[in-house]
């Protein structure tokens, strides 16, 4: 058995003994009924938070005021949340005030999905109040109760029916779509970190193209931050289903961009309302703006070409291009494949300057020169050089060709 879900259960198991109800709850539930391995294991329970810390030796107030604690228990962080009804919402967000309550039913009430209402007992029994076993054996997103009261309450729930929709390639219930177009101008209230976070999950799954689909379709991406500053196109944007074959999380942010017609003058200021980590900007970045300029002289790139680009890009920004180019350029047959790529970088002599059998000092030394950026512009054309097999990569035939390039460099 996997040691969370070990230890999730020894948690129910000390609570019951306490004298209270416990039961896994909610995410962990759908995945096992799914027949997928849960990233967590989440208990729900009518002890109060400060009763539960009386049961555990190490426990966490990670959010005491909603009735979530961490349990430490085996060395494994369990989250138990106390029965609970929510109050009324504050800006489409989160609940002002919780109640405790000694119902399971009354807080599985107040969840999301159908899906994500069902709980289950330290012996497997499952408790489902809501239809959603038939909801997730039928494909069906759902929500629990009137779908403009889950909407209204908190705005994010849209974007994660879309997004669970794509994740499990479901369909919304027409209730809930229909909540969702009716609702979407409460996606205004959410915060730019919500939005990309759970656009960043919806790039991890295996698909995505429903995803893109299905934010066009109902219209909610015109109304999130930072997409409704923006000038969308009007028209349902159609997503190739070819999106899906590329895996890559900069490639789908990449062509999202494209979808919602970014120029390249647009892209910086557009990453930067994202607010992603620079790692991913300069990625994406690097991958849109590739990509961009191969729409039309694509065709007259020599082997040698792609080979320099390796060289001078890394094959991971070379390849998120290629793909990106593949799904928005309008003839793209000779874009070489990922394979194409893998074998042509495995092919060159050496990948890096550094690699070189002479340094930098070497031509400090050897030409007599001051230090200066002409030894990096040396190294590098070297470097394409003695990659390509132009030139051995032996220190004496270096340093002769590299004070030749360096002499071209000189004020």
């Amino acid at each position: 058995m996997d040691h969370r879900k070990m230890a999730a259960l020894h948690v129910m198991e000390k609570l019951e003994q306490a004298g209270y109800q416990a039961y896994l709850v909610g995410g962990c539930v759908r995945d096992e009924c799914l027949g997928k391995i849960p990233q967590d294991y989440d208990v729900t329970t009518d002890a109060r938070p400060e009763q539960v810390m009386e049961i555990f030796e190490k426990v966490i107030p990670t959010g005491i005021r909603h009735g979530t604690v961490m349990v430490v228990e085996q060395k494994v962080p369990v989250e138990v949340t106390t029965f609970r009804t929510d109050g009324k919402y504050s800006n489409h967000r989160q609940p002002e005030k919780v109640e405790f309550v000694q119902s399971l039913k009354e807080d599985l009430k107040r969840r999301d999905f159908t899906m994500n209402a069902m709980a289950k007992d330290r012996n497997g029994r499952i408790i489902d109040y809501f239809g959603g076993r038939k909801d997730l054996d039928e494909g069906i997103i759902r929500t629990v109760g009137d779908p403009s009261e889950r909407f209204q309450e908190d705005a994010l729930r849209m974007l994660r029916a879309i997004r669970f929709a794509n994740q499990f390639r479901f369909v919304l219930d027409p209730a809930t779509e229909e909540g969702i177009c009716r609702h979407r101008d409460k996606g205004s209230y959410l915060s730019v970190e919500r939005v990309t976070s759970e656009l960043n999950k919806m790039f991890d799954a295996d698909t995505v193209s429903q995803g893109f689909r299905l934010l066009f379709l109902t219209r909610l991406i015109h109304f999130l931050p930072p997409f409704r500053r923006w000038d969308l196109p009007d028209e349902a944007v159609k997503a190739t289903p070819r999106i899906d074959q590329m895996k890559s999380r900069t490639v789908r942010w990449a062509y999202l961009l494209h979808l919602c017609g970014t120029r390249r003058d647009q892209l910086a200021e557009r990453l930067r309302q994202l607010k992603l980590s620079k790692k991913e900007n300069k990625e994406i970045s690097a991958c849109f703006s590739l990509a961009s300029q191969w729409k039309d002289p694509v065709d007259s790139m020599s082997r040698e070409d792609w080979c320099r680009l390796l060289l001078a890009e890394g094959p991971e920004i070379v390849a998120n291009a290629a793909n990106l180019a593949k799904l928005t350029g309008p003839d793209t047959r000779r874009i070489p494949s990922d394979s194409q790529l893998v074998q042509w970088w495995n092919g060159l002599k050496i990948h890096q300057a550094r690699e070189l059998k002479v340094s930098g000092r070497d031509f400090v030394r050897h030409c007599g020169w001051e230090k200066g950026p002409w030894i990096g512009k040396v190294l590098q054309v070297l470097m394409e050089q003695v990659a390509l097999g132009k030139l051995p990569n032996e220190k004496e035939i270096l340093l002769k060709e590299g004070c030749k390039i360096g002499a071209l460099h000189q004020k």
